[in-house]
């Protein structure tokens, strides 16, 4: 959903909500920009919000564009001849790409106000189409602003960052990613473990209303619960339930991610911290903590760490899975610690 306000976007990336809406209003609008930071975190968003800020012709006292004007109905339809965007064909931005827009700029405009435009992955840029980039950044021309936009930003030649001034998004606030999944009606048992899964929240989104993917969220309760049954095994129960985590590696990652943060909330259990990401799991939690130390805590964490590096080559999921249930599970039900050893 399109942004309508300043204020909509404070509430999610503060800092360059106020930086750019104060170079509005001090006339002092920089002719190039990179926005600079993790997927999910609205940078194309706002890049068009700010466009439209520019090309309004009817802000409000608060320099929110009034989505009534022509241009703004223009720029909400993506057809306003003043913005032009472009993203890498292919695997790279290419020389002729910037060149078709040296040559549009170069044109007397249609319309007597700003042009924008904004590049989608700059850090994509092969070299001549890097320096083609570079003339526009030197010579822009009156009313002529560029957006760069980008998860990589060493990956930008110095020259490019040093020609253009960078704004910084951060990764969204989780308890913002939280409630919007709960305004879906999203569970807060599902809601959590999501949103501290991703701060992306289209990502988050699609997870949450994905069935394989609560199976997962399920199957990693039950395992962990599993290790409080005498009569149960988390092995057994991972390799009855384990045909989605196996279907591929996002669904593997996943799954042990889940695994990493459930056992992250046993130790800051252990530690008298009560904030807690399976906060339906509370009793578990509890249990499962007064079984293991403090160091066994640790250690089990540590292993799933390492496993998660691990899974980025070519690794046997299933015997990897299985050897990490079977220490999880020699940890917690041969445990000889209880509650009333030392933290």
């Amino acid at each position: 959903m399109a942004y309508q306000s300043w204020e909509d976007i404070a509430k999610e990336q503060a800092i360059a909500a106020r930086l750019l809406k104060n170079h509005i209003q001090l006339n002092r609008v920089n002719h190039a920009y990179i926005f600079e930071g993790d997927k999910g975190t609205k940078k194309g968003e706002i890049a068009h919000f700010f466009a439209k800020t520019l090309l309004c012709k009817n802000l409000d006292d608060n320099l929110n564009p009034c989505n009534e004007c022509n241009n703004c109905q223009r720029i909400n339809k993506d057809i306003h001849p003043n913005i032009i965007t472009i993203k890498p064909d292919g695997k790279f931005i290419k020389k002729e790409q910037v060149q078709d827009l040296i040559e549009e700029y170069s044109k007397t405009a249609l319309e007597d106000s700003p042009r924008i435009n904004i590049i989608y992955q700059a850090d994509k840029f092969n070299l001549s189409s890097a320096n083609s980039l570079l003339k526009t950044m030197e010579e822009p021309g009156d009313d002529i602003y560029q957006i760069l936009i980008t998860e990589n930003y060493n990956s930008l030649i110095p020259t490019i960052k040093s020609r253009a001034e960078s704004i910084h998004f951060k990764e969204l606030d989780r308890s913002l990613i939280r409630d919007e999944l709960k305004k879906l009606n999203i569970k807060s048992s599902y809601a959590n473990p999501v949103s501290q899964y991703t701060s992306n929240l289209d990502a988050a989104k699609i997870i949450a209303t994905d069935e394989d993917m609560i199976e997962i969220i399920d199957l990693v309760i039950a395992i962990y619960n599993a290790l409080l049954a005498d009569k149960e095994s988390a092995v057994i129960t991972f390799l009855e339930k384990n045909k989605q985590v196996l279907s591929d590696n996002d669904k593997a990652k996943f799954f042990l991610e889940l695994m990493i943060i459930f056992q992250k909330d046993i130790l800051q259990f252990k530690l008298n911290n009560k904030d807690m990401c399976f906060i339906n799991q509370q009793q578990t939690i509890n249990k499962l903590a007064s079984k293991i130390d403090i160091k066994l805590a640790e250690k089990t964490l540590k292993n799933m760490l390492e496993l998660s590096i691990r899974l980025k080559y070519n690794i046997n999921l299933k015997l990897a899975f299985n050897k990490l249930l079977m220490n999880l599970e020699r940890g917690y039900k041969h445990a000889t610690h209880s509650s009333r050893d030392s933290i």
